[in-house]
């Protein structure tokens, strides 16, 4: 049975979040510029075997709008995971994000390892290095904050068309962006592409859960050799790769289908 959409509260930025099923929790945290629907539709395969508890990040979609980009860092938007895990009385769960999402899992599993039961990192942007598409997000917000989010979304798509990706793989990604708050999206996009989590990958070796880890090429923001370095770094760890988003796109139920084969192994 799926609860309603309740408000949480993380160290003063009000959180929208939703749970969903029954069964091993699993929290599960978006991309930059995505938001808790677009996770729910893509996990709602697994909701019969998991209690799946999603959210959208500070600054996204239903949660408070962040305008101030220094609010935008991975420490903070950690402990927003704790935050969650707290408010629906969860004390350990199977913790996992795509992209920006990644990055925000595996600096909380890292900090609270022991409420990890299994950590997942789908598409992962950041950890030791500067993201390599930092560049051209940021070059996105800029376009955002004078065009719009509308015109945001439809320069993405054509951009994508022209790298040979399908329209539908592009409007994956841009398809909850008008949802959004103009200036906390720019915020978020201007932010964000500036982490760098740790300066090696010695915490990830560190872990001690399982870390299993979906990685696709032709993506120049999520690069499938981020992928695969944290899937060797890690003591235990598993990855399943995707020739491209695009074939993401065209499979509906592939999503869900990775993430269940890494969590089986």
């Amino acid at each position: 049975m799926n609860q309603k959409p309740r408000e949480v509260m993380s160290d003063g930025v009000r959180l929208c979040v939703e749970v969903l099923g029954k069964g091993t929790p699993l929290l599960f945290a978006h991309s930059l510029g995505s938001c808790r629907h677009q996770v729910r539709r893509l996990l709602e395969p697994l909701v019969r075997e998991f209690q799946i508890i999603v959210f959208d990040q500070r600054g996204h979609c239903g949660s408070a709008p962040v305008t101030d980009p220094a609010l935008y860092n991975p420490q903070s938007m950690a402990k927003d995971i704790a935050a969650v895990l707290d408010a629906v009385g969860i004390e350990q769960a199977i913790i996992g994000g795509e992209s920006m999402g990644a990055a925000t899992a595996l600096l909380f599993a890292t900090q609270q390892p022991k409420r990890v039961r299994h950590l997942l990192q789908v598409a992962p942007t950041v950890a030791d290095e500067p993201n390599p598409g930092g560049d051209m997000v940021t070059a996105l917000a800029d376009f955002a904050a004078q065009y719009g989010l509308t015109a945001a979304a439809d320069a993405v798509a054509l951009a994508a068309m022209g790298r040979g990706i399908p329209r539908s793989a592009a409007q994956m990604i841009t398809a909850h962006w008008t949802h959004h708050q103009l200036d906390s999206f720019v915020a978020a996009n201007r932010a964000v592409p500036q982490w760098v989590l740790f300066d090696s990958l010695a915490p990830v070796a560190a872990l001690r859960m399982p870390i299993g880890v979906v990685g696709w090429g032709g993506d120049p923001s999520r690069p499938i050799s981020l992928a695969r370095r944290l899937a060797s770094a890690a003591r235990n760890g598993h990855l399943e790769t995707v020739e491209s988003l695009g074939e993401m796109a065209s499979d509906p139920g592939l999503y869900a289908q990775l993430i269940r084969r890494l969590l089986d192994r």
